[in-house]
């Protein structure tokens, strides 16, 4: 919370294996210098709310496997560096209301678990990259409000077992893949395309893959957009049949 610093010296940091909060509330630090993170394990909330930091170092983050919130609330940042995020297991909200983005680099995320809320309120990101998330559980809230994505790519989410609102209020959001949750075990969808633009084919492509995972007794939620066509009405049914509460526009 020294809101009033606008910059930080390079201090020698390179034992550190902690940084819980060190500069949270730095809401005055227009940039940041190269620290030595090598040692790190833990850089839960950071930079949460360095809200005026326009760029951000390529520091080392390759021990850290505890990300939580590290930038939330870095609201100017306009692109992040490619950092070394192999170790880390838990990413929620570690982007949260990163509203200046506008690109995101494609991170190694294959050791993540947690993915809660993680871009949630990245309302700037046009496009997002092919991540590997084929180790994630929860996706709650995880793109939330990326209110400029158009289109998502094919992640694997295949672990996956909460994807309650998700995608909500990603209000520019047409296309959305086939296949998406083919071998998913997951039951948890509600409110996952509230308040989207998906075409006829895209929610078509989501009820289908649903439908094709076998799962049972779910909940699916979906508002804006088109109305699913005949194939997605036949999943739907099929949906239902199987005892999934199924809410389309």
């Amino acid at each position: 919370n020294c809101s009033s610093m606008t910059s930080f010296p390079l201090i020698d940091t390179s034992s550190v294996q902690t940084f819980f909060d060190c500069w949270f509330g730095c809401s005055g630090l227009t940039s940041f210098p190269l620290i030595d993170t090598s040692s790190a394990t833990s850089i839960q909330r950071t930079w949460f709310d360095c809200s005026s930091l326009t760029s951000f170092p390529l520091i080392n983050t390759s021990s850290a496997t505890n990300i939580k919130r590290a930038w939330q609330s870095c609201s100017s940042l306009t692109s992040f560096p490619l950092l070394n995020t192999s170790s880390g297991a838990s990413f929620e909200f570690t982007w949260f209301d990163c509203s200046g983005l506008t690109s995101f680099p494609l991170i190694d995320t294959s050791s993540g678990t947690d993915f809660k809320s993680t871009w949630d309120g990245c309302s700037s990101l046009t496009s997002f990259p092919l991540i590997d998330t084929s180790s994630g559980t929860d996706f709650a809230f995880a793109w939330r409000n990326c209110s400029s994505l158009t289109s998502f790519p094919l992640i694997n989410t295949t672990s996956g077992t909460n994807f309650r609102a998700s995608w909500q209020d990603c209000s520019s959001l047409t296309s959305f893949p086939a296949n998406a949750f083919d071998g998913n075990i997951a039951t948890n969808y509600n409110q996952v395309f509230l308040s989207t633009n998906l075409t006829t084919q895209s929610i078509d492509n989501v009820l289908v893959s649903l439908d094709t995972s076998g799962v049972s007794n779910g909940v699916f939620s979906q508002s804006g957009g088109s109305a699913p066509s005949a194939t997605g009405d036949t999943a739907v049914d099929n949906l239902v049949i199987k005892g999934w509460t199924v809410t389309t526009t």
